[in-house]
């Protein structure tokens, strides 16, 4: 058997069916086609050797794959687009009447969660092949469009079987007209050559050709883009689809009269998938996560009015419920990398998902107020920040790193700064000097024994790294945080970061800089921390612990 794992760290999958017109989409390519990834192979060969001739023995491993259909493994997705308008000069039969013009374009993607599985059950390749496959796909970049950014590498079978949640898509015979099946676009079993990848079977290419043939895509405009070599092949998708794998925002009212704290708690976690052009910083950390909690007020305030409120969503203490037991028990907005995928393969250190945590419960109100933000505008502006819900559930999914009280680990490490509750230094004629009973260390371990921590362990401060970290002990490249340079010591390792402000981002008074520290606390046992983040604006995704590997 040969298995494949594609991982998406920016959690987005870009790319439109194969010939399709892009006027008549309605949504992205799903599942990914096993043609695009034949070519996705023969392209990273390429690129390894500028210039050559493709091998014998790669033109036998796309052909081993060309020949046989693969079943096509993911776990829950959403569907979801994005707009933009494209300046277009008009024509005109007199120049100087021509305007400027806004064409439309409509770009469909599938925000996808956890990885997906090609696997190929009845081919065994030799050893050759095998190391020539793995070169080849850690070549592979991306996926689809240039933002779907994917990392690729080979699997066990037993690796597959450790996965959970993973449904499975399985080839037809031929094209079938089913609620449960959908169309692939995939070589052709009977007839695939390697060769069909880049050139028309007319024009005679061979591939021990030097010269390069012209772009297939601009070869077969004239041919309603139908390669040789390939076919529809409809896949029959997992049993549970669409109602359990697919992730949709249901259709809201506008108005209700219903007070929204009233009913049954349905949720306490969501996660979303942030779309945007360009990756996210984590230093926007906190102004990203205050802006969606701005957005969600302002849902709230026009769908149910100005004289209601909810503590699940803003945590205002006059709006308590009396069974709300405990401090922090309203929502959580944190925005974060993915952290369900291994931050090697997130070589930016980018936002690339939002997590809600509210350990009272969110109603079914509260929760639909969370989904109809479509929209964040962040930093200028210029590129908005598109939510997709991707998971609604009372408790996180199995393996996500999140610290709600069910996770166990002996060492936690800070994902984002750590930023005192109280100030903890002094200036005196211009030196900084640390306040010993207020160091950050201190104020870390108070906030544990306030949230119910009480096992015994060491707390101690991280040091920053400027390049990539390759260590477990490193933190985000300095690029990301702007350091905090004092003429002491005292201040190893600190970054400055934006803070939560008295209002929730509606005051006029800009976000105020604060000093964080990132830290890492090593317990003698297995700890389960009650609450996700600690510190100042923690609810805003600052002081985020997760538990380290290794």
């Amino acid at each position: 058997m040969i298995a494949i794992k594609m991982v998406f760290p920016w959690g987005r999958y870009y790319a439109h069916p194969w010939g399709l017109n892009p006027v008549r989409l309605r949504e992205a390519e799903w599942p990914p086609s096993p043609w695009r990834l034949v070519r996705a192979l023969a392209s990273s060969w390429f690129r390894c050797h500028p210039g050559c001739t493709l091998s014998q023995d790669a033109a036998q491993l796309l052909e081993y794959l060309g020949v046989a259909l693969p079943e096509i493994g993911f776990g829950r997705v959403a569907f979801g687009q994005t707009v933009h308008y494209q300046p277009n000069y008009g024509v005109t039969a007199d120049r100087d009447d021509a305007r400027y013009k806004k064409t439309r374009h409509e770009n469909h993607f599938v925000a996808v969660h956890g990885p997906v599985i090609f696997r190929w059950p009845d081919i065994d390749l030799s050893s050759t092949h095998e190391s020539l496959l793995a070169k080849m796909l850690t070549e592979v970049s991306y996926f689809g469009r240039a933002e779907s950014i994917c990392k690729v590498e080979k699997i066990a079978a037993s690796d597959i079987e450790a996965m959970d949640g993973i449904g499975w898509c399985r080839p037809t015979s031929g094209r079938k007209i089913s609620a449960q099946c959908r169309d692939v676009f995939c070589p052709n079993p009977e007839n695939f050559r390697v060769t069909d990848l880049w050139a028309r079977r007319g024009d005679n290419p061979s591939v021990e050709s030097e010269e390069a043939p012209a772009h297939l895509v601009n070869a077969l405009l004239s041919t309603d883009m139908k390669a040789d070599g390939a076919v529809w092949v409809s896949y029959e998708m997992p049993e549970d689809w669409p109602a359990k794998r697919v992730v949709r925002t249901p259709r809201i009212a506008k108005h209700q009269s219903v007070p929204a704290n009233r009913g049954p708690r349905i949720a306490r976690y969501l996660r979303f998938s942030l779309q945007c052009r360009i990756p996210i910083h984590q230093k926007f950390t906190m102004p990203l996560a205050e802006q969606f909690r701005t957005a969600a007020s302002r849902y709230f305030r026009d769908q149910f009015g100005e004289d209601q409120t909810s503590f699940a969503l803003f945590g205002h203490q006059q709006d308590r419920p009396a069974d709300a037991i405990g401090e922090h028990q309203h929502a959580f907005y944190l925005p974060t990398r993915g952290l369900s995928i291994p931050s090697s393969l997130d070589e930016r250190g980018s936002i690339a998902e939002l997590h809600v945590w509210c350990p009272y419960g969110l109603t079914q109100a509260e929760a639909q107020i969370l989904q109809r933000i479509q929209r964040l505008v962040w930093k200028d502006g210029r590129y908005p920040v598109r939510p997709v819900l991707t998971a609604m559930s009372l408790e996180p999914p199995q393996g996500l790193p999140l610290a709600t009280g069910n996770v166990k680990c002996r060492v936690w490490r800070s994902e984002t700064p750590f930023l005192p509750p109280r100030h903890f230094y002094r200036t005196s004629r211009g030196e900084h000097k640390m306040r010993e009973a207020e160091s950050p260390e201190r104020q870390l371990i108070a906030c544990l024994r306030q949230a119910g921590v009480t096992a015994s362990g060491e707390v101690r401060r991280l040091t920053l790294s400027g390049e990539r970290p390759d260590t477990l002990e490193s933190l985000p490249p300095v690029p990301y945080w702007s350091i905090v340079r004092a003429p002491d010591g005292e201040f190893t390792g600190a970054v400055s970061s934006a803070a939560h402000t008295n209002g929730g981002g509606t005051s006029p008074e800009p976000n105020r800089q604060r000093i964080g520290f990132f830290m890492e606390i090593a317990f003698d046992t297995e700890v389960a921390l009650p609450m996700p983040a600690f510190g100042h604006s923690n609810h805003f995704g600052l002081g985020l612990f997760v538990p380290a590997i290794g």
